[in-house]
């Protein structure tokens, strides 16, 4: 993150959290934001995929896996509609092809 932009968040009150050591793969991560990341990433495992001749599609999470995720690890409920968005944003990505 550039330091224009981080300057830009501060003038609004957000606080920045910087991603832990060893995951410099992370860009850093407003403090409102990260239990959302936290609870998106935990529930990693929770794809659906399909599979055929065209080869593999993803299709979203497992929701009903996912609550699971999401009662056994505590997130509150509000954290989910940030998650969905995370899924979204994803697909597209995950569909791209590219690797």
């Amino acid at each position: 993150m550039t330091e224009v932009v981080r300057n830009e968040f501060a003038a609004f009150g957000a606080v920045i959290t910087e991603p832990p050591e060893g995951t410099e793969d992370f860009e850093p991560v407003a403090a409102c934001n990260w239990e959302s990341l936290l609870a998106f990433m935990a529930c990693d495992t929770q794809w659906r995929v399909g599979v055929g001749f065209g080869g593999m599609i993803w299709i979203g999470l497992d929701y009903t896996a996912c609550d699971v995720v999401f009662r056994r690890r505590g997130f509150a409920d509000h954290i989910w509609d940030d998650v969905r968005v995370m899924e979204e944003a994803a697909l597209p990505i995950l569909n791209s092809g590219d690797e």
